[in-house]
């Protein structure tokens, strides 16, 4: 178990360090021919693509790939179980119509490319790599799935309290944040388990963060304005948290349905009888 765990510390270290470089290289840009937005755009996508590169290398080196479906990567089973995301993904895509009809085209290519990126990085990151060495170190627990699907979704709901570096005082926001990243981390888990391909919720993913994340389409004052609003608004966070349980609810649902021999099978991994 220890090795695993280590393993899994020293990943999500040098995916946060990675991620790190992402900032001077953004400044480099906006101090050169660039405006702000396309350059933070084009820096995410940049390093977010040398990260893919990584994780999959990782992936093929903990003999991973069979687990995440990348040895038959055209292959989904129970593709009836995105429908629920699909939905959620209808509703962001609605809310945020005008803001893609009124942006640059330039910035919302970048943006479009950017999210695929981002989804891609964070699952096979989270779900490819951190999930699978959590399974390791728990296949002879009583409910190892769930318990990898929390741990490893956990990480990456702790990851975006790095949002606190652009918005300081935003601590609310961010912890919702943090809450809802995990809610959906396990959704995510679930997605994969029961797809038996890691690209769609890769898929999904990007897919969410292209029809919520449109805040990123908007002039950088209004995008200010709105993260500098104080207060907690109850009649957005209360409905938003009920939905974030029913998508957390939707993903142990899958989980438990899923087959637990089969998926430690995957992964090469002696069990106690």
């Amino acid at each position: 178990m220890k090795k695993e765990i280590n393993i899994s510390i020293a990943v999500l270290i040098g995916f946060l360090a990675f991620l790190w470089l992402e900032k001077p290289l953004r400044e480099f840009l906006s101090e050169t021919h660039f405006e702000e937005q396309i350059a933070e755009l084009i820096s995410s996508i940049f390093i977010r693509v040398i990260l893919i590169g990584a994780i999959v290398f990782l992936i093929n080196k903990l003999h991973h790939v069979e687990f995440a479906g990348l040895h038959s990567w055209w292959k989904f089973k129970n593709l009836h179980a995105v429908l629920i995301a699909l939905v959620f993904v209808g509703i962001g895509s609605f809310s945020n119509w005008n803001t893609y009809t009124n942006s640059p085209r330039e910035l919302l290519l970048l943006f479009t490319i950017s999210t695929v990126v981002v989804g891609i990085v964070e699952e096979f990151t989270f779900r490819g790599v951190l999930f699978p060495l959590f399974i390791k170190s728990f296949a002879n627990a009583k409910s190892p799935i769930l318990i990898s699907a929390i741990l490893s979704s956990f990480m990456f709901g702790l990851t975006h309290f790095l949002n606190l570096l652009h918005q300081p005082g935003n601590i609310v926001g961010i912890t919702s944040q943090v809450f809802f990243a995990t809610s959906i981390g396990v959704f995510f888990c679930g997605l994969m388990v029961r797809t038996e391909n890691i690209l769609l919720p890769s898929l999904v993913h990007a897919l969410i963060n292209l029809s919520f994340g449109a805040g990123k389409l908007k002039p950088i004052e209004e995008a200010t304005n709105v993260v500098e609003t104080s207060g907690i608004n109850w009649n957005s966070l209360i409905p938003t948290t009920i939905f974030f349980s029913i998508i957390f609810m939707g993903g142990v649902y899958m989980i438990l349905k899923s087959d637990k021999q089969i998926i430690v099978e995957k992964l090469k991994v002696k069990t106690v009888q």
